[in-house]
């Protein structure tokens, strides 16, 4: 399958909690019945083989339950994303999501290491043998994925490897860091997951930067924006939704502010409230299990270990004479009782202390992870080397945007991430002069 353009592209990546959390309203659980599920060799031996017949992918048995063995062996399916070469230095990169697939890849064009794409447990080609264990929620844990990276890597015979994790991806990336520091070369991490509590989701870093935005407008405008709701009867989210998808993206903020400002043009406005009103909509179709977040996996998870669960987990805001008020997701509850996916394992980062050099790169807008959260974890997790860089204005995946752009200090400043070694300030000095982008950077 070709990859879509570069923004778009950089979005899939790492929007999986941003993007799921809009279409959970609008669907239901896919759960397939016995006669209609696929084990993930199925799929991608069988049914899907030549959609990801180029990634000559391979499989790799791992424990069911690490603490358990008698519970047998299930299988993770993997790939090197552009080949493998012996002789260059290896990176995995763990997905978002929870429940993302990996079948886009990662960089658009070639860099000089190996990136190898573990497709998570539960996953697209990694869906276990039954239904029955596809809906357990005991299969799905980040310390298994974790774990089951080990095992790739012990498969692979391979003595070190840097981690990268975007979004989600960094509670894997962290753990294994943490647990197999002697075959980690660096961690990198971006778009940071700090715990399982409710912060990661009401984020009111979000909401402070959304509201101090909206303040900014003239009062007509404003009046405009609260007749979506109060005249036109949409949902009173539809702001938190807009804002959420936006602010993915470096300069979010900025670019959602003069989207709205077009909304004085009454064309515009109605063309507006009917792509609004769509969005409320039932999705239609069923999206590819290769190409789409996958929805099991990303309940089990963000149930059990991110705080879905909580009775007083607040996802969306609503928008209500010109101020964003917290909402209660009750949708995302029930749909955690469905599956008996109770709040039982909630992950918090201090419980996994890293030794090994950790970069961390942060969007000061992320509409996803709050900015806090990574500062939080660069105070509270590292234990040795540790850097801190933070795009001023920057979204979800503020690195990964600018590699995808090819922007060169960029690809730099990661290479130097990969290796686990100080960043040049001279770096980040030379991309703000050469394109404007502004990282603040820290260390230890």
């Amino acid at each position: 399958m070709k990859i879509m353009n570069t923004v778009v592209f950089a979005l899939i990546l790492g929007a999986s909690m941003a993007s799921r959390l809009e279409a959970q309203a609008q669907v239901s659980l896919n759960i397939p019945s016995e006669s209609t599920y696929e084990s993930g060799k199925s799929l991608c031996q069988k049914t899907y083989a030549s959609l990801i017949a180029h990634e000559k992918g391979f499989y790799v048995r791992v424990p069911v339950d690490y603490s358990r063995p008698e519970r047998g062996m299930t299988e993770v399916y993997s790939y090197f994303h552009r080949g493998f070469d012996p002789s260059k230095e290896t990176l995995i990169y763990f997905t978002g999501g929870p429940g993302q697939t990996s079948h886009w890849g990662l960089f658009r064009n070639p860099v000089p290491y190996n990136v190898l794409i573990m497709e998570h447990r539960g996953v697209g080609c990694s869906r276990p043998d039954t239904r029955s264990m596809f809906l357990d929620p005991s299969y799905y844990s980040s310390e298994n994925v974790a774990r089951d990276a080990e095992v790739v890597r012990q498969h692979l015979m391979i003595n070190q490897w840097t981690v990268y994790g975007i979004s989600y991806g960094t509670v894997p990336a962290t753990m294994y860091a943490s647990l197999f520091p002697q075959n980690t070369r660096a961690a990198i991490l971006e778009g940071v997951v700090y715990d399982g509590g409710l912060l990661l989701w009401d984020a009111p870093h979000r909401r402070k930067l959304l509201q101090r935005m909206l303040n900014s407008l003239s009062p007509s405008l404003m009046a405009r924006l609260e007749s979506v709701s109060a005249v036109h009867g949409i949902p009173d989210t539809w702001l938190s939704r807009q804002a959420r998808t936006q602010l993915m993206y470096n300069d979010g903020v900025k670019k959602l502010k003069k989207r709205l400002e077009l909304l004085t043009d009454d064309k515009v406005f109605k063309d507006f409230l009917t792509e609004v009103r769509k969005s409320y909509e039932p999705i239609t179709y069923t999206p590819h299990i290769l190409f789409a977040s996958n929805d099991i996996a990303y309940m089990m998870i963000s149930c059990q270990e991110l705080g879905m669960a909580n009775p007083e987990v607040s996802i969306e805001d609503s928008f209500i004479k010109g101020q964003l008020v917290r909402k209660v997701d009750t949708e995302s509850l029930k749909q955690c009782a469905r599956l008996r996916a109770k709040g039982d394992k909630i992950y918090r980062a201090e419980n996994y202390p890293v030794k090994v050099p950790v970069t961390y790169f942060q969007g000061s807008d992320d509409g996803a992870t709050a900015a806090p959260e990574g500062v939080r974890h660069y105070k509270n997790v590292p234990v040795g080397f540790k850097q801190l860089a933070i795009l001023v204005r920057g979204g979800h995946n503020p690195n990964l945007e600018l590699i995808l752009y090819e922007n060169p200090q960029q690809l730099q400043i990661f290479d130097y991430a990969m290796k686990g070694l100080p960043i040049p300030k001279t770096l980040y000095s030379e991309m703000k002069k050469a394109s404007g982008h502004f990282w603040a950077y820290t260390s230890n």
